[in-house]
């Protein structure tokens, strides 16, 4: 595993409990103004609830389940080319839904400072903002780093969650067969040739005629 996946599944560990936090802000809101019988010192609705804080919402859960999928997939080394055009589309439709969700409720309660400080309804909207734009935040470095790590692993072997055996578009590379040289065999004396050396005396010795006796 590289670096860049590394700090890919950190980014989306992060992402995750941010995402977390945002829903339990947002579902205590809803509940909030939808169990009020009388207005608080911003409004004075009753049974209502923000459609904005609705989107902030969805768009949580819907990062609490995209990230567990994809930190999954790249801590197993699972992902491929499909994967990712399906993690960058998944980042991308919760990056302009963070970003369409901030930008409203920053517009809609952009100056809550003078009643932060003795009421708990403000200091829920401001954290909501904040974290918001965190989400924001962690889904832009997300993207940049996922483009990253995708280029990254078209040009090193098996070093990143697109990469190695499970990265469909890796170059394979067949090693080459091992040569066998066998050893010359040792090299044969010639057998050794007795040579029976025979004297003059003795070869006369043998054709000499037998002598007759008397």
């Amino acid at each position: 595993m590289t670096a860049l996946s590394a700090a890919r599944i950190f980014f989306h560990g992060l992402l995750w409990c941010c995402a977390v936090v945002l829903m339990a802000l947002t579902a205590y809101r809803i509940h909030y103004t939808k169990g009020r019988d009388s207005g608080d010192i911003l409004t004075l609705r009753t049974h209502y609830y923000d459609s904005v804080i609705i989107e902030l919402l969805v768009t949580s859960i819907l990062t609490f389940l995209g990230s567990t999928i994809v930190i999954v997939l790249i801590a197993g080394r699972m992902s491929g080319s499909k994967s990712f055009m399906g993690e960058m589309l998944y980042l991308f439709i919760v990056w302009v839904m963070f970003l369409v969700g901030g930008s409203i409720t920053t517009h809609k309660w952009l100056h809550l400072r003078w009643c932060r400080g003795s009421y708990k309804v403000c200091r829920i909207l401001e954290t909501i903002k904040a974290f918001s734009w965190i989400c924001f935040g962690l889904l832009s470095f997300l993207m940049l780093f996922a483009v990253a790590d995708y280029f990254w692993s078209r040009h090193k072997k098996g070093g990143s969650a697109y990469g190695g055996s499970t990265y469909s578009e890796a170059r394979t590379v067949t090693a080459a067969p091992a040569t066998y040289t066998a050893p010359a065999p040792a090299t044969q004396q010639p057998p050794t040739t007795h040579t029976t050396e025979t004297t003059y005396t003795e070869v006369r010795a043998t054709n000499a005629p037998v002598a007759a006796t008397a």
